[in-house]
């Protein structure tokens, strides 16, 4: 069953198709929201709070839309959910904080995987956050340029150029562009 007809089973009061798309998605949206928190209760509440609307307003998801995309629209409310919980909080996470998390929790397992996450990490600082957004929507969370327009309401067009000019200028290191490439499965 594909996710347009488990919505139109939802609507027709078929209330156990929400448990489906749960299943379907709960780990990528979790990931998601996890990514731009990097505190898993914070990443929890939001992914709870993310289906918690995802379920009251899914009678109102039109399944008739031309690419209609329940990935996109989940985490569009997974996105809006983030920023709202930055603006309550009114704090910013830095991209230092990050790198030291990462490295804190074994996410590199060596220190050369060490030092190219940091190089990553190190370049990312550099670009804006807006580009750097979605670039990490593009690469990591694997989400198509509708998908990331539809997120960001910007245009596909305008997606994808700044996905292909932080690229090159990754391009320009080449131990960059080899890790983006290998993370975007091009090779």
């Amino acid at each position: 069953m594909d996710e347009l007809k488990i919505i139109e089973s939802f609507k027709s009061w078929n209330k156990q198709a929400f448990w489906l798309i749960y299943d379907m998605y709960i780990d990528k949206v979790y990931e998601f929201i996890y990514y731009k928190t990097y505190d898993r209760e914070i990443a929890q509440d939001i992914t709870s709070d993310t289906f918690f609307k995802a379920i009251k307003a899914l009678d109102k998801f039109d399944t008739t839309k031309e690419n209609a995309s329940l990935k996109a629209w989940l985490f569009k409310i997974a996105y809006n959910n983030v920023i709202d919980f930055y603006k309550k909080k009114k704090e910013e996470v830095w991209l230092d904080d990050i790198l030291e998390i990462w490295t804190e929790n074994n996410f590199s397992l060596d220190i050369d995987n060490k030092e190219k996450l940091k190089e990553v990490l190190d370049y990312l600082k550099t670009i804006k956050q807006e580009h750097r957004e979605i670039l990490i929507m593009r690469i990591w969370d694997n989400l198509s340029y509708e998908q990331i327009a539809s997120i960001t309401g910007k245009s596909e067009d305008n997606c994808k150029k700044i996905v292909s000019r932080t690229l090159v200028k990754i391009n320009s290191n080449i131990t960059l562009a080899i890790l983006v490439l290998l993370n975007n499965n091009i090779f």
